[in-house]
């Protein structure tokens, strides 16, 4: 047998024969190499990628849009680009106004421009801001100032007894220290440059002509107390003595006296401790009482039993008028009918009055007249069946824990009639269950509106 034959059919043999492990390994190799063949593109891929990412924008390598946020993110987004926007102008208009302050003015003028580009109205905003910082600091400085006296005043006061002691006195003390009456509080009444002027600034007798109208010439004293309330200035002029002097001529008249043969040491005393009565309310009373009837004709044991209720109201005025109403209509109804003067309701009757010591004596006029026809066309006044009444009332004036000069307890009270030429006295008896005392009560629309000063 040939050699050559038998070693060609022995490698035939042991390419046949080869093991199944072999064959796994051999594939293996061949899937390692295209998995790594894979990597290396994807990492070429990925390099490339970042390199575009990463290129400026002048590069011609195409470039990727950022991802838009949605909803409320966008408008945030925007915000934030016009905040940076707006600082960016910022800076370079106050690098402009820099480079101004040191002669650079083709510079400062570049930097303008580039400000301007950005946010037209930039100089306003910067000019806003650095107001709104000056009344910032500004009034920072004014409260710290006035913390600082109004501890130092807090300390002085701690330490002095203010029982026995005269407000004005100490009042006008501390004012002439300052050298002013009063002055205004607020930094920004101080700051902002305006037409009008502070009330600090009028002059002094301005000042008293406009208290006179706040007390007008129907004895609002109640308001000038309030306006007393508002600082130590205010509570010295309310402690004018013209002002009080006048108002107690208007409510005594001839009879008001002299502070030196009177018991009291100011006209503002003598207003307030004289008996008087109130201006800005009326005086109220209501009776109550049970009217019998008959018997009835059909049944002898029957009478008919009544309960009258009724209402009294008296109203004065600084001038020494008098309004009073008779009615059987609760107060909220009536008290407005006794605000003008010069009412024009029939139910109600005019008067006057006068004050004696702690009395009030009043006199009240009512005309009854019947208008009878007796031609066509023509009408004649006669005296009716009551004809002229004229009714005189006497009251105390009582003064009570909380109020002074709240009650008018009835005195004495009298009707004169004129009937055909003769007249006719009638003295009321006062019981206390037809005459009940009159209580004051305070109307606020009385002195809402103010008619003329105190003269």
């Amino acid at each position: 047998m040939d050699s050559t034959g038998d070693a060609g059919k022995e490698d035939d043999d042991e390419s046949s024969s080869s093991s199944p492990s072999d064959e796994v390994s051999v594939g293996k190799e061949s899937g390692s190499e295209t998995i790594q063949s894979a990597l290396d593109e994807f990492r070429v891929k990925w390099k490339q990628e970042l390199r575009k990412d990463g290129s400026p924008s002048g590069s011609s390598s195409p470039h990727r849009e950022k991802p838009r946020p949605s909803g409320g993110n966008a408008g945030l987004e925007n915000e934030k680009e016009n905040v940076s926007i707006e600082q960016q102008a910022r800076a370079l208009f106050l690098q402009g106004s820099e480079l101004e302050r040191v002669g650079k003015v083709f510079e400062a003028m570049r930097l303008y421009r580039k400000a301007v580009q950005l946010v037209p109205d930039i100089e306003f905003k910067i000019y806003d801001i650095a107001k709104q910082q000056d009344h910032a600091t500004a009034g920072m400085n004014l409260e710290m100032e006035q913390l600082s006296n109004e501890l130092m005043q807090a300390s002085l006061e701690d330490d002095e007894n203010l029982e026995n002691v005269d407000l004005v006195l100490r009042f006008q003390s501390l004012l002439a220290k300052s050298g002013k009456l009063f002055e205004s509080a607020s930094a920004a009444d101080k700051m902002l440059i305006v037409t009008s002027a502070h009330f600090s600034d009028l002059p002094m007798e301005v000042i008293l002509y406009i208290l006179r109208w706040v007390v007008s010439s129907e004895l609002d004293l109640k308001s000038m107390e309030r306006f007393a309330r508002v600082c130590r200035g205010f509570y010295l002029l309310a402690r004018d003595s013209e002002i009080w002097k006048r108002a107690c001529v208007r409510i005594w008249g001839v009879n008001v006296g002299h502070l030196k043969g009177s018991p009291f040491g100011t006209w503002r005393e003598m207003y307030i401790n004289r008996p008087r009565v109130h201006f800005h309310g009326c005086y109220i009373s209501r009776t109550s009482y049970l009217r019998y009837g008959e018997n009835s004709f059909q049944d002898q044991f029957y009478r008919p039993v009544q309960l009258v209720e009724y209402y009294r109201y008296c109203r004065f005025f600084a001038d020494g008028k008098v309004l009073m109403l008779t009615s059987a209509d609760e107060p909220q109804a009536c008290v407005g009918k006794l605000k003008n003067r010069y009412a024009q309701q029939a139910e109600i009757l005019h008067g006057h009055y006068r004050l004696h010591n702690d009395e009030v004596i009043i006199a009240i006029q009512r005309n009854r007249s019947n208008v009878q026809s007796q031609r066509p066309g023509r009408k004649k006044e006669i005296a009716g069946e009551y004809g002229q009444q004229t009714f005189y009332l006497e009251l105390n004036i009582v003064s009570t824990a909380k109020r002074a000069y709240s009650q008018l307890h009835w005195k004495q009270y009298s009707m004169v009639q004129l009937r055909n030429n003769q007249e006719k006295t009638t003295v009321f008896e006062l019981a206390p269950n037809k005459y009940p005392a009159l209580y004051f009560s305070r109307v606020k629309s009385y002195h809402q509106e103010s008619e003329g000063p105190l003269k």
